[in-house]
């Protein structure tokens, strides 16, 4: 009898050579799929970084021309920055240390927020029933970061005096040769005695976040402020506030973020409260309703575009305390001795009639 086992062993062995087939198939398969993944995300993440470089490089008509004595900008940003077309001027912290994130995911809907801890505060300036135009800014000086730098270039005032330094902080504020000038570089302090000013705007605080504990800014500021007052006697001050940021689009320090934001308003807020100065709360319009900057306002978070450094223009020239012309104060004094004077006749009316009556009764 003619056996079959070596007829069985040669389709067993055909069974395992098509399945060790098939598995090698598989495998080809999969590890195609996951080269070309791998490649894709390689592109993907090029372009990211590629379109995120270009963000960065936009301006919106103008420039942010001083460089950040604490930074290590980079040469093509700068660059990049000065000739860029017209569209995107950026104004804000130091250059070097923000750049260009992912934007941030969709807010969840929540109650919105105030932008200030006391909205009701009688030193936050109201909107004004007519606004007035550039000529209130003629005997004005503004001082700040390259924020209020970017204010100058961008939002298109035409009057007023700028002392202003990218990366400006309180204490360079104080006492740092951070003003240039063609015979050197000045202290603030030394650029305000150079004139005459009226109105003194500052813009700083977002170089402060993380810098010092809230007590020391909170001093420090005071004493600056005065010390500015000394050499302006009578002059307003006004102080506007630190404008969010959008923390998903900064680099750099994850200080920088909207609670300090809310906390050092708070003190500034504080100060001029307590001082008599000025508030101007910027955030009114540049806040997004829950405590953060406006989505699409800024490339990097910081620095704001051309469009909203217009729109702070148009809200100083709404936000003002008017001020008493010497006209005004001679007429109030002109009004005062008439009044003086109607009393004294009034009295000696009132004198002549009471003696009249005497006389009479003694008759």
């Amino acid at each position: 009898m003619t056996s079959r086992k070596p007829r069985r062993r040669k389709k067993r062995d055909t069974l395992v050579l098509k399945l060790l087939l098939a598995v090698a198939v598989v495998l080809v398969i999969f590890e195609g799929n996951l080269i070309k993944t791998m490649f894709t995300h390689r592109s993907v993440t090029a372009d990211v970084v590629t379109d995120g470089e270009a963000n960065h490089a936009k301006t919106e008509g103008g420039t942010v021309t001083n460089k950040d004595t604490d930074t290590d900008e980079d040469p093509a940003l700068t660059t990049a920055l000065a000739t860029a077309a017209p569209g995107a001027t950026l104004a804000g912290l130091t250059l070097g240390d923000i750049g260009s994130q992912p934007a941030a995911t969709q807010q969840t809907e929540a109650p919105k927020l105030p932008t200030v801890s006391n909205p009701d505060s009688e030193a936050i300036v109201r909107k004004a029933d007519t606004p007035v135009d550039d000529s209130w800014f003629s005997d004005a000086v503004f001082i700040g970061d390259s924020r209020m730098e970017g204010f100058r270039n961008a939002s298109g005032i035409t009057q007023g005096r700028f002392f202003t330094s990218v990366g400006m902080s309180l204490t360079s504020m104080a006492k740092e040769p951070v003003i240039a000038t063609k015979e050197g570089n000045i202290t603030v302090a030394a650029a305000l005695s150079g004139g005459r000013y009226n109105k003194i705007y500052i813009m700083l605080g977002a170089n402060d976040l993380g810098e010092y504990d809230w007590d020391s800014f909170h001093d420090g500021f005071v004493s600056v402020t005065k010390r500015f007052l000394e050499i302006q006697p009578g002059a307003s001050m006004y102080i506007c506030s630190c404008i969010y940021v959008e923390e998903s689009k900064v680099k750099g320090g994850d200080y920088i973020n909207n609670a300090n934001v809310d906390k050092l308003n708070s003190i500034l807020l504080q100060v001029c409260e307590d001082e008599g100065y000025y508030y101007l709360d910027l955030n009114e319009f540049l806040s997004n309703g829950y405590g953060a900057l406006i989505d699409g306002a800024s490339s990097d978070g910081v620095h704001l575009y051309e469009k909203y450094c217009k729109q702070i223009l148009e809200y100083l020239k709404s936000h003002y305390v008017p001020v008493e012309s010497d006209a005004d104060e001679g007429k109030a004094d002109d009004d005062s001795k008439e009044d003086s004077a109607d009393n004294e006749n009034k009295d000696d009316s009132k004198d002549s009639a009471s003696n009249e009556n005497k006389d009479d009764e003694k008759a």
